[in-house]
């Protein structure tokens, strides 16, 4: 155990895919304990113990930005300390092994694992607060960010312990159209429609160039992923109701939130072009009942991180999405059992 600051550090590590070794770490609150554990699942498929998005990486010798500043930053451990500071003790783990002859090249590179085993992965996460002496009489919440998002559905979706959701920028969502494979169908159309509805040439949509009911954010500028999820919700019109999974053999998210529903918090921003598109939907659903405990956000001026984005470079995660996570999760800590 290291104390850091006034909270407790316990480092341990997961067996996984491969029967390799991953890293995690749980986060003790100093002060008085809320009872709950929130699990931390990383997007895509690897990630770092810290989800650190380095400040350049060098591509053909060349080094490219990543960040806004061009300095790295790790989000893990600032969600972590809004949490802990609640009273929440956090868990959140890497996906890239010790034994992975790779480990040394990411995020460039590193042994990929099918995602079905990062799903199992986060399940061995889960028996360890179940286990854990320090937690095993915790009520659990877990917060998944982009494909994490998914896989936190999924596995809430057969397991009654679980009892609320957090989801960032969650993947995977919605079907946005018949034979999904879960990708953006209408991502091309989309574009297309786009540059159709910008009038006067200068790059944006704008004011009386907006279709009537398409600024799903009303902040008066049209974005590709409002008009693919206009798209979308046209198309989902002449979708039989179905249930299946990804081509990744995971279930898509409303099939998983309408089998087990919990109270559910998704937050996206306005500047995420890969998956905001699922949030119009989501809505809908939300709205005809099919999700009575889902809510969904839309938060201005974030990206996919739910940071800012310039460009293709990113900063950390806000201080106005950690707010919404850790107000959001006050308001349910009363209703969720014990």
């Amino acid at each position: 155990m290291v104390t850091v600051g006034e909270h407790a550090r316990h480092d341990f590590t997961l067996t996984g895919p491969r029967g390799w070794t991953f890293d995690a770490r749980l986060i003790e609150p100093g002060g008085e304990r809320s009872g709950i554990t929130v699990i931390l699942i990383g997007g895509g498929i690897g990630n770092d113990l810290d989800w650190t998005i380095p400040g350049t990486v060098e591509v053909n010798s060349k080094a490219m930005p990543l960040t806004i500043d061009g300095t790295s930053h790790k989000d893990a451990p600032r969600i972590a300390q809004a949490l802990a500071a609640k009273g929440h003790a956090v868990l959140h783990y890497s996906t890239i092994a010790h034994e992975d002859p790779k480990r040394g090249l990411w995020p460039l590179e590193m042994t990929s694992h099918e995602v079905t085993d990062l799903l199992q992965l986060q399940r061995t996460a889960t028996r360890s607060i179940q286990t854990n002496p320090l937690t095993r009489d915790d009520r659990i919440v877990l917060l998944g960010h982009s494909m994490g998002g998914q896989r936190a559905c999924a596995q809430t979706a057969d397991d009654s312990d679980i009892q609320a959701l957090v989801l960032l920028a969650p993947a995977q969502m919605t079907r946005t159209g018949p034979d999904d494979p879960g990708k953006n169908l209408n991502l091309a159309e989309a574009r297309h429609q786009l540059a159709q509805l910008d009038q006067d040439g200068n790059g944006t949509v704008t004011g009386e160039e907006i279709p009537d009911d398409m600024d799903f954010d009303q902040d008066d500028t049209l974005r590709g992923w409002e008009v693919a999820a206009a798209i979308a919700r046209s198309r989902r019109l002449n979708m039989k109701p179905e249930e299946g999974t990804d081509k990744h053999a995971i279930p898509f998210g409303e099939d998983s939130l309408q089998k087990h529903p919990v109270p559910t918090l998704i937050l996206y921003g306005n500047l995420d072009e890969s998956q905001g598109h699922h949030a119009p939907i989501l809505q809908d659903l939300i709205e005809d009942g099919s999700m009575k405990t889902v809510e969904v956000r839309v938060l201005p001026g974030l990206g996919h991180q739910l940071g800012p984005e310039q460009g293709h470079r990113i900063g950390p995660i806000s201080t106005l999405a950690l707010d919404q996570i850790v107000e959001w999760l006050e308001t349910q800590q009363p209703k969720l059992r014990p």
